[in-house]
């Protein structure tokens, strides 16, 4: 990716936010405050708008996952891996424009998962991280910290010593198998912030497991594998496969997109040099190989056209990743190619063929994939919109208005 000579000046409140951090209101940046009354015609306010309608139309604990044909949400119940995308995307926004409305939606979105804390066969960083650990960011409540660390002690059992990583799912026929997926790495700042937080322990399981990801499951081409097996008694490495990409050696655009914002975040926590130029070698991998559109189709190693389907979601990870990955680059250029790299990603899935605006879908983007051995693709997905919002967000304190997003 080639590198500018701009030189982004991040302002107190953006680092604290890009730290996982928010400031209080009486701290607000004048981009903050710009932000929380956004134009008509801006990706936010219709983001906002398609939010609310959300939020206040279906009732918890029925979380919106991905959209159906005709229309609308379907739904999971608390125990689901997608459930704290929308409680999550509601704090978002409530950090932009400190509006209480969208704190109270927040609030009465995150309660019914409080008992997701000690459900360990699960992607506990998602679902906890990103409501209970930011609503006491953004608030200071206490209740949300303490229930947060809860998940995070959840996650830490689960680590093994001879594998050196946190296993993601219990097998079922093998007593021996240690499963592990690239997804993983999205956990690991549950670890992070718990190490911050009265776990300094966890600092090192995390740094484990994101050391031992990038050995097992980053190519050296900076691809990406899916899911890797392990001895769990001896720490062996058994195989390296797939189960949501094309093939086992296929590179699964959600997967390489998850490795991007992964390794950025254990970058921001540790500053450990590795983690951040292996965000960059994915990130770069994942931008050079995007069609003439710049959304992915599902997997990079299917052929590039319909009826492929594309996988919005993808997108939308990479460009919230880059837009954090220009606030922890020393270099100059690399900040600005951060930048770039995000304007291209946000433009595109700004554009008619891919935000909702004008359509009848509840959801904020079109064409996500969520799993296409499932039958799960081209639809909306609640977790793409999360990434797109928190992106949109990151934009608008770092760089300026999202209507400059818009194509004209």
């Amino acid at each position: 990716m080639r590198r500018g000579l701009l030189v982004l000046a991040a302002t107190i409140t953006a680092l604290v936010a890009a730290c996982g951090a928010a400031a209080p209101p009486s701290v607000q940046s004048t981009a903050q405050a710009r932000a929380a009354a956004p134009g008509a015609d801006s990706p936010v306010a219709f983001a906002d708008e398609r939010l609310a309608a959300t939020a206040d139309t279906l009732t918890p604990p029925n979380y919106p996952t991905r959209t159906t044909p005709e229309g609308t949400w379907l739904t999971k119940g608390a125990d689901d891996w997608t459930a704290g995308f929308l409680p999550a995307t509601l704090w978002r926004v409530y950090e932009r424009t400190r509006d209480p409305a969208w704190r109270d939606r927040a609030v009465r979105w995150t309660q019914p998962l409080t008992a997701e804390t000690s459900h360990d066969d699960t992607d506990l960083g998602f679902k906890m991280f990103m409501t209970f650990a930011v609503e006491h960011q953004l608030t200071g409540d206490e209740a949300a910290k303490q229930t947060a660390l809860a998940a995070a002690d959840t996650v830490a059992a689960r680590f093994n010593p001879s594998v050196g990583m946190v296993r993601v799912w219990d097998d079922r026929d093998d007593e021996t198998q240690y499963r592990v997926n690239i997804d993983a790495m999205m956990n690991t700042e549950l670890l992070y912030w718990a190490g911050q937080n009265g776990r300094p322990q966890y600092t090192e399981i995390a740094n484990r497991h994101a050391d031992r990801t990038m050995a097992d499951l980053v190519r050296p081409d900076a691809t990406t594998f899916m899911f890797a097996d392990y001895d769990q008694r001896t720490g062996a490495l058994q195989r390296r496969y797939t189960e949501q990409g094309a093939f086992d050696d296929s590179t699964w655009a959600r997967g390489q997109a998850w490795a991007v914002y992964g390794f950025a975040t254990a970058y921001r926590y540790t500053r450990n040099p590795s983690y951040l130029a292996t965000a960059h070698r994915t990130a770069d991998w994942f931008t050079t190989h995007l069609p003439p559109d710049h959304v992915p189709y599902w997997d990079f190693s299917v052929p590039q056209a319909p009826p492929q389907p594309r996988d919005t979601s993808a997108s939308a990870v990479v460009a919230s990743a880059l837009l954090a990955m220009s606030e922890l680059d020393a270099d100059p250029a690399a900040k600005q190619a951060d930048v770039d790299g995000a304007r291209t990603l946000l433009t595109a899935l700004s554009s008619p063929p891919y935000l909702a605006r004008g359509t009848t879908m509840p959801s904020i983007l079109l064409h996500g994939t969520q799993n296409v051995p499932e039958g799960q693709a081209d639809t909306g997905i609640q977790f793409g919109d999360y990434y797109y919002v928190e992106a949109l967000n990151r934009w608008e304190r770092q760089v300026g208005p999202a209507t400059q997003l818009i194509a004209r």
